[in-house]
């Protein structure tokens, strides 16, 4: 589903933002966080509408009162200095009074009298006082001995109003501050909730849903096609060749792809249909329609059409593929869908990749293998299951053992051998491979550094030889248990240079710098191998089996191993013959110039505990069997010069 689409879709249990989930009803954490900010915001409101007056009132009250005591005070101390001139006839003298009370200047509605101890008022200016009065006083004293009081009086009216006017005020504000606190943080609240949500329940990096969201989806879709019908098909999806462009270009180039592998899913989608990102380079389809299994069929086979299609990534091309499993509604349970349809996926892996497959029932079984597969392998990496065999490598020339080749085996208590092309392509698709290859390097170094004077030959998967901590796997390897690097021979494939980048050559340019030699194995099976010897100087070719195996009767297999002891002739380079498994083979071999050998004819690969009695018996058995094919091997005519 596109993001547009997915917007307007109506909101899932995990789609729906604050104040709305499904179908549009507040959720009760919605709810509750709703009430909590408007109880929040009713609070500062109140507070607001009663404090800011309270305050007011009080400040000028106490304003006010102050500046009356002031006055008091003032007018006293003029009444005391008239009673102190004439302490036995000031209280008569009302005309001298009522001038010192006219020394104050009382605002227009206050009144201000002097009275003796008795309470007798001597003199008074008299006003009218309006609304609520207070007033301050004074003590007239007359030779330090209190005679008199001074008191003032006003009204509170104007007081008052500015309290009216201030709480209106203050009401205004707090019904603003209300909507402001309410609102606008329960926006932001929805907002960030929303966005939370979002990266809860989507992908970051293409933004399409994830695995949370897509089973949420998907249990809708059950639940709705249950109440009125119909049919749907959950299809996974896992990118082929995608690890190669990760290693190879880089996690931008990748993180690059997946966006683009998202847009061109999503615009091969209708709007109903649901795309969701699982994780790394997997994806989920779930397709409603009526028309199953035709419409899933025809999504399937056009999505591995578009998918093989070049991808721009930055000035680079890369050309992936896809592997899909289909599950139908009307044979697998919803709650099985998704797993039924990576089961059928891992079919189509099995099978080459790049395809459909629909799930059967009888791929449960061979699932069920695998996994029980990938647990045994687990659990053998941790208990010490893997061990290595060594195979000799023989100079034709002299017969001598000069090297040893480390092949893996896998040992199970109950499988019993488990061979490397049976657990080796698992491995790597688990992401054991690397600790796997580590675990071998180093084996293989510690035995080499027993065995003075010869060369130890490790094979390195293009999973290995490309992963970005290889050469620090080599470097450690040789520093950890001391091996001289001349003495370490990495053994890679053809396929390893496929992506022709310049990290791989850097890679080989690095090895060669250690010290390390390169062999290039199983010359001749792949690809362009011609140009590969042409871009970076290999130590040593080793000719295939198949073109070893027919030497005694096929003309053409003996005109292809001649051309290529030829090349390693021209180039200065060793050459390795695998699979000898006769005194014939070895004979034309050695005729031929081929300087080195390997296979059952010399031993085969055994333990480290075997390899005294196997050294021994394979060059004897070379010594031994040189005169006599001298005298009793006629090479083919093709052979002859």
């Amino acid at each position: 589903m596109s993001d547009a689409a997915a917007r307007r879709r109506p909101g899932g249990s995990l789609g729906g933002s604050l104040g709305g989930g499904a179908g549009g009803e507040p959720s009760a954490g919605d709810a509750a966080l709703v009430r909590l900010v408007t109880g929040f915001a009713a609070t500062i409101a109140m507070l607001v509408a009663i404090a800011l007056p309270l305050m007011h009132a009080w400040a000028a009250w106490r304003e006010e009162n102050a500046a009356m005591e002031a006055e008091a005070r003032i007018v006293a101390y003029s009444v005391s200095q008239i009673a102190s001139r004439d302490p036995d006839l000031w209280r008569y003298q009302e005309a001298r009074l009522r001038a010192a009370l006219d020394t104050a200047t009382p605002e227009l509605g206050a009144s201000i009298r002097v009275r003796d101890l008795r309470g007798e008022v001597l003199a008074e200016i008299a006003a009218e006082v309006v609304g609520p009065r207070h007033g301050a006083s004074a003590t007239v004293f007359e030779s330090g001995h209190p005679v008199g009081v001074v008191e003032i009086e006003h009204s509170g009216l104007h007081l008052l109003v500015e309290s009216v006017w201030v709480t209106l005020a203050s009401v205004l504000l707090a019904g603003a501050s209300y909507l402001a606190l309410r609102l606008l943080p329960l926006r932001m609240l929805r907002r960030a909730t929303s966005r939370i949500t979002h990266l809860a329940t989507h992908d970051q990096l293409t933004g399409l849903p994830n695995r949370r969201l897509f089973h949420d989806r998907l249990e809708q879709t059950a639940a709705g096609l249950k109440r009125y019908g119909g049919h749907f098909a959950v299809l996974a999806l896992d990118l082929d060749r995608f690890k190669e462009v990760n290693d190879t270009l880089g996690h931008a180039a990748g993180d690059e792809l997946l966006r683009q592998v998202a847009r061109r899913i999503t615009d091969a989608l209708r709007e109903s249909d649901t795309l969701a990102r699982l994780g790394g380079d997997e994806f989920a389809i779930i397709q409603r329609s009526a028309e199953q299994p035709n419409a899933a069929e025809a999504l399937a086979a056009r999505l591995v059409e578009l998918l093989s299609q070049p991808f721009d990534l930055h000035g680079h091309q890369a050309l992936i593929g896809t592997s899909i499993g289909i599950a139908l509604s009307i044979e697998s349970a919803a709650d099985h869908l998704l797993q039924d349809a990576d089961t059928a996926l891992y079919r189509v892996k099995a099978e080459g990749r790049n395809g459909f497959r629909f799930f059967s029932a009888e791929m449960n079984e061979a699932l069920r293998e695998r996994r029980a597969l990938e647990h045994d392998l687990r659990e053998a990496l941790a208990t010490g299951q893997l061990h290595l065999h060594y195979q000799p490598q023989v100079n034709l020339a002299s017969g001598r053992v000069i090297g040893l080749e480390a092949l893996l085996r896998w040992d199970h208590p109950v499988r019993g051998r488990v061979m490397p092309d049976r657990f080796i392509p698992l491995a790597e698709e688990i992401g054991l491979l690397s600790r796997i290859g580590e675990w071998v390097l180093r084996e293989a170094c510690e035995v080499a550094t027993r065995w003075p004077g010869l060369r130890m030959a490790v094979n390195i998967s293009a999973h290995q030889f490309q992963a970005a901590d290889f050469l620090r796997a080599v470097r450690a390897a040789l520093e950890e248990t001391g091996l001289p690097p001349a003495r370490l021979e990495i053994e890679i494939t053809e396929g390893v240079l496929l992506t022709d980048t310049e990290r791989t050559l850097a890679t080989l340019q690095a090895l060669h710098e250690m010290g390390v030699s390169v062999a290039m194995d199983d010359f001749g099976t792949g690809y362009s191998s011609l140009g590969y010897l042409h871009k970076f100087r290999f130590d040593k070719i080793k000719i295939d089996r198949s073109f070893v195996a027919t030497l005694s009767h096929d003309p053409q297999a003996v005109a292809i191993v001649r051309a290529m002891i030829g090349i390693t002739h021209a180039l200065g380079l060793r050459c390795n013959a695998e699979g000898v498994e006769n005194a014939v083979q070895a004979a034309l071999l050695r005729a031929e110039g081929c300087t080195e050998a390997q296979g059952y004819l010399y031993g085969r690969a055994v333990p480290e505990a075997e390899l005294a009695a196997l050294i021994e018996g394979a060059t004897a058995k070379d010594a031994a069997a040189a005169p006599a094919e001298e005298a009793a091997v006629t090479p083919p005519r093709s052979l002859r010069a």
